[in-house]
């Protein structure tokens, strides 16, 4: 069940992928059917695939491959649901893509590996707010790279095909300021979970993950504050996300990788 869930999920997204760059790249219109029931099937089977997975360990972990592939169906749905939105469709490919990607890790992830959450209620509390806010800052960050290469393409106006078929420059920076607010709100609920369940977030095994999430947050709120008083935009704020969205992507996944992978 696992690998025919497997495929589905794999050749729905690659599907779907791939005939939303023709759409883009070689102009072919294809009826809006033929990539949204693939990645429709895809994201119900990634669904089910990461619920079966984690059924044979009775839900006792959570590890890097299916942490990786939650935030992945999360993003993806996001995604997926505001089809009608032009804005939302170069990044379509790249999300489809990278959710094929985490199914294929998820399966061939021993479902031991992990943090154990079988009976640490507030460790799974934690953990989901974490995924949640790290699923709405991704896709913020993905938003703040289609900015910073639609503000590119305008300034060069070399590419006219090209510029005539991407989205506003405004829409675009509105929908990442906004994510960007709803994921910085969210990481820092994530962090106060840490802090009032956990027992101690500064452990030898925790402090590098709390250093870093906390640095991420800071660095977020501020690219927010400098918006927000200043209206400022463009290249420094995608700096700072960018380097924000790393230090929160070592902070988890890395240490992740370390115990799962390297320790485990």
């Amino acid at each position: 069940m696992l690998f025919i869930l497997l495929l589905i999920s794999v050749v729905g997204y690659t599907a779907s992928a791939f005939i939303i760059l023709q759409t883009v790249f070689n102009g072919k219109a294809h009826k809006p059917a033929l990539q949204i029931i693939p990645a429709g099937t895809a994201i119900i089977a990634h669904g089910w695939l990461i619920v079966q997975q984690l059924a044979l360990d009775d839900f006792d972990h959570i590890n890097l491959s299916s942490s990786l592939s939650i935030v992945a169906l999360f993003v993806t749905i996001t995604s997926f649901v505001r089809f009608q939105r032009f804005n939302n469709l170069f990044l379509k490919p790249v999300i489809y893509l990278f959710s094929a990607l985490t199914c294929v890790l998820l399966v061939f992830t021993p479902v031991h590996l992990g943090a154990d959450i079988s009976s640490k209620h507030a460790l799974f509390i934690h953990i989901a707010l974490s995924l949640i806010a790290y699923g709405i800052l991704a896709l913020a960050t993905l938003y703040a790279i289609q900015t910073s290469y639609l503000s590119r393409i305008l300034k060069q106006r070399k590419n006219h095909s090209l510029l005539s078929k991407l989205p506003p420059l405004m829409s675009i920076e509105r929908n990442f300021f906004n994510l960007l607010a709803l994921g910085t709100i969210a990481l820092f609920v994530a962090l106060g979970s840490g802090f009032l369940f956990l027992e101690d977030m500064f452990a030898q095994n925790q402090a590098h993950k709390t250093i870093l999430t906390s640095l991420a947050a800071v660095i977020y709120l501020i690219a927010l504050i400098l918006h927000r008083i200043s209206g400022l935009r463009g290249r420094i704020i995608v700096l700072l996300t960018l380097i924000a969205s790393t230090l929160l992507t070592l902070g988890y996944f890395g240490s992740r990788f370390v115990k799962d992978f390297l320790l485990g």
